[in-house]
């Protein structure tokens, strides 16, 4: 039986089923904050830097005042120790705080409500996923225009998603009104096309995916190229191999969208050696070792015309 998960609110602890918001919180009224979450394997965050800077940088982004990150860092770690938990998710969430409701800004001096929860995780289905691969359908991109900030507003997300949910998919492709394909609801979107590995250019349109960073550091300690590109629907489907990457999918085989099968409609060879190459940087992790061996940041990616 998995332990229940373990909330930490404004710095108190408690099993998350009794942790409590006020009504006047504006990340209920609004939708007015952020969030991250982390996988833990043996205990320790994954890719821990990346996503505490783009926490960093959403709050920048929507100047969100008065968040300590080095007491947040500190309540995090006092929260997966306390939980006990091993594998599993760190969902950390800040908002503007509680105040009256008025659209601007709460008065200067307002605390911003910081939530973080450790919850058990379990990746059986998944792994059967990496292994057989994944279809998906497509859906319109309705979300705001500025999804490189990961904000808890995610409604688009969440119709397109329940759209993939009722066509037995778990995930759908968003394409914006210029028909070019952006991501997928809650994870990015990478293809692969003459032997080389492609995503859409990062910039408002999508949010800068951490897995996706740590996957094209990868491609490269495996002498793959990459190149940002833009594609339509159509051209992502005649594409060689198509993947999902995200914090708990961490790289998945897409087989058929909308019905068209991608490729031979099983998962193709990078994608296989993505997978493989993951699946054994983790393991390095676990024993405290580098992910990557010997690997230095990723170049800047060419730009496809």
């Amino acid at each position: 039986m998995h332990p229940e998960p373990l909330a930490c609110l404004n710095g108190e602890r408690m099993p998350a089923s009794e942790a409590k918001i006020p009504i006047w919180d504006r990340g209920f009224l609004f939708g007015d904050a952020v969030y991250e979450v982390m996988r833990l394997y043996a205990g320790r965050m994954w890719l821990e830097r990346e996503h505490m800077d783009r926490l960093r940088r959403s709050v920048r982004e929507l100047k969100i005042e008065g968040v300590d990150f080095d007491r947040l860092r500190d309540r995090i770690d006092r929260t997966i120790a306390a939980s006990g938990i091993e594998e599993g998710t760190v969902y950390i969430q800040i908002s503007r705080g509680v105040a009256p409701r008025r659209h601007r800004f709460p008065e200067p001096g307002t605390p911003p409500t910081e939530l973080i929860v450790v919850g058990p995780y379990d990746d059986s289905a998944t792994a059967e996923r990496r292994k057989t691969g994944v279809p998906l359908v497509s859906a319109p991109d309705l979300r705001w225009k500025r999804c490189d900030v990961k904000s808890v507003n995610l409604l688009g997300n969440v119709l397109a998603n329940e759209e993939a949910h009722r066509a037995d998919c778990i995930e759908a492709v968003l394409v914006n009104p210029d028909g070019v394909v952006t991501e997928a609801t809650h994870s990015s979107l990478l293809w692969v096309r003459a032997g080389r590995l492609e995503g859409t250019p990062e910039g408002p349109g999508i949010l800068p995916g951490t897995s996706r960073g740590f996957i094209l550091r990868l491609a490269r300690s495996l002498g793959l190229p990459f190149a940002e590109a833009e594609v339509t629907l159509d051209e992502l489907k005649e594409a060689d191999e198509v993947l999902l990457s995200g914090t708990t999918l961490e790289i998945v085989p897409v087989t058929r969208i909308d019905g068209k099968p991608i490729g031979d409609g099983q998962p193709g060879p990078i994608g296989r050696s993505l997978v493989e190459g993951f699946a054994g940087a983790i393991s390095r992790f676990r024993l405290g070792d580098e992910p990557i061996p010997g690997a230095s940041p990723a170049p800047e990616p060419a730009v496809e015309a």
